[in-house]
């Protein structure tokens, strides 16, 4: 309780080196993910060469409980029809609270949005738990366990769903999960379409379990986790949104088909964003004290870095539009800056309920999505 575990120790040279090869490794992801995009528009067109090839890329971002949002925004847009409808999507990205709701937004049927909504409506005492006495010792691996929250994801996301998550990664669909790899200083993707072939074909469902309590792991409050000798935190640390700003032009999937298929026609890209905050946080007297300044600091940095990440992505759309002549239509939708939680505190239930009702109000609501960048 009081000895943190023991890590096999390693020269800086060795650390340079595995980070080498890791850099290598996410470069050859980033070919593989393009790769697969690719085969599967070809697939497409080939399937019907008259009509418009169409990717559609939905990205779901952090944002703690307040993944009620999204949840329920999922649960509205089922009830959209015409243009705007939910489509399936050919990548689902998500990241800490995403990463937990994404498993069941890229199932997308009725009972996988409900069962996720069910989950961040009806919140449970022990999903996060202090340490009790002694949580501020330096040793712990962090303040605060999470049995409850490991529970509802062992329980969720089962063998039953992992099954479909690897059916529907072999059709050349994608889901992938942004963690913080501690140890090398930077971001990680996991193939989690290909963790669920793997835990389908071991019958062992606690890699992918282990990598979604990783996205969603609040670095020092919640426990970290340790995979294949590396430590794992939150994904928001590195990346709040996961949406291909490390590729190089050459590596989009549009320039990738333009050099291949220099005669057909590109395809079309649409980008659905679901961001489960405020763009701006809410106006306040802070406390001139350094925990206050300190956390309403962090709440500012991480909602700055999205808003970034958003206009980055609109900025590299103009540039595949001018470069290739594609079409690249982004849509992003975030809690309303005016939406006041009716209690204090994470975890609240009646908050949580309360932006799951807003999230589903306005996932039925085509109007909600704005196209232009914050």
């Amino acid at each position: 309780m009081f000895f943190p575990r023991h890590r096999p120790a390693r020269t800086l040279t060795q650390l340079f080196e595995l980070r080498n090869e890791r850099d290598a490794q996410l470069a050859e992801k980033r070919r593989v993910f393009g790769e697969r995009a690719l085969a599967r528009a070809k697939a497409r067109y080939d399937a019907h060469p008259g009509e418009p090839v169409v990717w559609n890329l939905m990205l779901i971002s952090g944002g703690g409980d307040w993944g009620a949002f999204g949840a329920g925004f999922l649960k509205g847009w089922l009830r959209v029809h015409g243009p705007l409808t939910k489509p399936e999507p050919d990548v689902v990205t998500g990241v800490s609270t995403g990463a937990l709701i994404s498993p069941f937004a890229f199932l997308g049927d009725d009972k996988s949005i409900e069962s996720v909504l069910t989950l961040y409506r009806n919140p449970k005492p022990d999903w996060v738990k202090t340490r009790w006495p002694f949580y501020f010792l330096p040793a712990n691996e962090s303040f605060a366990t999470v049995p409850g929250l490991e529970r509802e994801v062992r329980a969720r996301v089962d063998m039953d769903m992992l099954h479909r998550v690897a059916d529907a990664s072999r059709q050349g669909r994608s889901l992938l999960v942004n963690t913080s790899d501690i140890d090398n200083g930077g971001h990680w993707v996991w193939d989690v379409g290909s963790e669920a072939q793997r835990a389908a074909e071991s019958g062992n469902c606690d890699r992918v379990h282990q990598i979604l309590l990783a996205s969603s792991g609040i670095p020092g409050a919640f426990p970290f986790r340790e995979i294949d000798g590396s430590i794992y935190v939150d994904g928001g640390v590195t990346a709040n949104l996961l949406y291909g700003g490390a590729r190089r032009a050459e590596e989009t999937p549009l320039a990738m088909w333009t050099a291949l298929y220099p005669h057909l026609p590109v395809p079309m890209v649409r980008f659905w964003v679901i961001f489960n905050n405020q763009l701006r946080p809410l106006p306040q007297l802070t406390k001139p004290t350094w925990p206050a300044v300190f956390t309403r600091s962090l709440e500012m940095a991480t909602r700055a870095a999205t808003i970034t990440a958003i206009r980055h992505l609109f900025a590299q759309a103009e540039i595949a539009r001018l470069k290739h002549g594609g079409v690249i239509e982004i849509r992003f939708v975030a809690v309303p800056d005016d939406f006041v939680p009716p209690k204090p505190g994470v975890f609240v239930k009646e908050t949580m309920n309360a932006l799951a009702d807003l999230g589903e109000k306005m996932g039925a609501d085509p109007s909600t999505w704005s196209t232009s960048p914050p």
